[in-house]
């Protein structure tokens, strides 16, 4: 959400002494009043009436009255000092502002920090977020080529590009302490977010005024320890603006696993390939003459299958022509009489139509026999066609290097990055709920299934 960013002071030399509190009565209620930054404020809120006082008035007079219905207490007490990236920051304001979007109406918190050295820094809450802003150094400026179709619009701040996040019109609805604007329940100002998380840069318009924060998101409970508070933060709800994924930093390990194990599966097919025989072990033509009575099997000559235990493939081609056969074979070991049955069916059909030629299957096909031990062999064959005839060859190879390995193997390895890339793109769909481009794609995703990620 955006923050008010006024203008820093320059911080002054260290010799100079830091302003002193002022404790005095609201000239409204009379109640206690504390003034934690004289001559920076220019407006303090009485925690009492709700009366908003000029701070830079020396009788303080009241510019506006301001009854509220629920007196609310900050998080961080006003006063509680705290250590935010080496420097110490005293909150001296607290406001409630809220929006609507799409008819609903979002609230979140403002602390203002003070140092009066530093200057003025931010701590905005949402549902458990927080982020801590500052004013910018300078105004962003339009990327060249602008963003591209369909995609949220950008502007660069310090050579970073920031994608548009939400536009809305914020209203002050509850003010408690002291601020260097006159600060008033009831004002509208316009506001932008842009983002690239963790970090946010914010765009406050007034009547006449621009001005522009940059923010990063900062750790409950790290700012829980930073100003010494009790208990825990509140518990995250959803995913925030500018929350750090979580998978942010496992990318480049996940990646890095990946290309390992992809790596790994690539040097086994290599070393298989380079250390298999592909050698071609038998090879013989047949010719079939159709006819009447039960099929007549051929045997093949015998062969020998040297070396390791291994696959045998066994490749059949036929001069085959709108016609099919069923070859029922069989690999006998010859010493033990043992065999491996299998068997394989070859169909080709082609022809002409009114949309030209066509062709439907093949004259080839080809088997592995898995894990064939080492000895001679022969094939036992015994066609089965309509055909009236037909010639066909049998090429059997030895140990033959095969990427079906591989090609099981990569996917395999890609399901953890797929994964992790869905949950990271879950994530991000989250986040990009409430702006003002939601990813469409994933939102149903993210309403569907409990998160747990945050």
């Amino acid at each position: 959400m955006a923050t008010p960013s006024q203008p820093q002071k320059a911080p002054g030399p260290k010799a100079a002494p830091a302003p002193m509190a002022k404790t005095l009565s609201c000239t409204g209620c009379g109640g206690p009043l504390t003034v934690r930054a004289p001559g920076h404020s220019l407006t303090v809120a009485c925690p009492a009436c709700g009366a908003i006082l000029d701070a830079q008035d020396p009788n303080y007079k009241i510019i506006e009255t301001h009854a509220a219905k629920t007196k609310l207490r900050p998080l961080i007490p006003l006063g509680a000092r705290g250590k935010l990236r080496g420097e110490l920051f005293e909150v001296i304001g607290f406001l409630v502002r809220a929006a609507e979007t799409d008819g609903e109406e979002f609230r979140w918190r403002e602390y203002l920090l003070f140092n009066p050295y530093r200057g003025f820094r931010w701590l905005t809450e949402y549902q458990g977020h927080w982020i801590l802003a500052k004013a910018a150094s300078s105004h962003p400026t339009e990327p060249p080529g602008g963003a591209a179709s369909g995609e949220p619009h950008t502007v660069s701040y310090l050579g970073r590009p920031y994608r548009h996040f939400q536009s809305a019109w914020a209203r002050v609805e509850y003010v408690l302490g002291e601020f260097p604007w006159r600060v008033r329940v009831g004002e509208q100002v316009s506001v932008e977010d842009f983002i690239d998380p963790p970090r946010i840069l914010s765009r406050e318009q007034a009547t006449e005024e621009t001005t522009w924060s940059i923010g990063e998101s900062v750790e409950g409970k790290a700012l829980w320890a930073a100003f010494g508070l009790k208990g825990e933060p509140p518990a995250r709800e959803g995913v925030g603006v500018v929350q750090v994924s979580p998978y942010t930093a496992q990318a480049r390990t996940m990646l890095a696993l990946f290309l390992l194990l992809a790596g790994a599966a690539l040097l086994a097919q290599i070393l298989f390939t380079l250390l298999s025989q592909n050698r071609l072990a038998h090879e013989q033509r047949f010719a079939y003459q159709g006819g009447k009575g039960p099929p007549v099997p051929v045997v093949t000559a015998p062969f020998d299958l040297t070396g390791r235990q291994a696959n045998v493939q066994v490749d059949i081609s036929t001069d085959l022509s709108n016609n099919w056969v069923y070859f029922n074979m069989a690999l006998i070991n010859e010493a033990t009489g043992q065999g491996l049955n299998f068997g394989r069916e070859v169909s080709y059909y082609s022809g002409q139509d009114e949309d030209g030629s066509w062709s439907e299957g093949g004259r080839r096909d080809e088997v592995y026999l898995p894990s064939v031990p080492s000895g001679r062999y022969y094939l036992l064959i015994e066609p089965e066609t309509s055909a009236s005839g037909m010639t066909y060859e049998v090429h059997v190879r030895r140990d033959v290097p095969r990427f079906i390995h591989l090609i099981w193997a990569l996917p395999l390895v890609s399901i953890f990055p797929l994964v992790f890339w869905y949950r990271s793109h879950r994530f991000e769909a989250q986040r990009w709920m409430e702006s003002d481009h939601p990813i469409s794609s994933l939102i149903r995703v993210g309403k569907s299934e409990d998160d747990d990620d945050e």
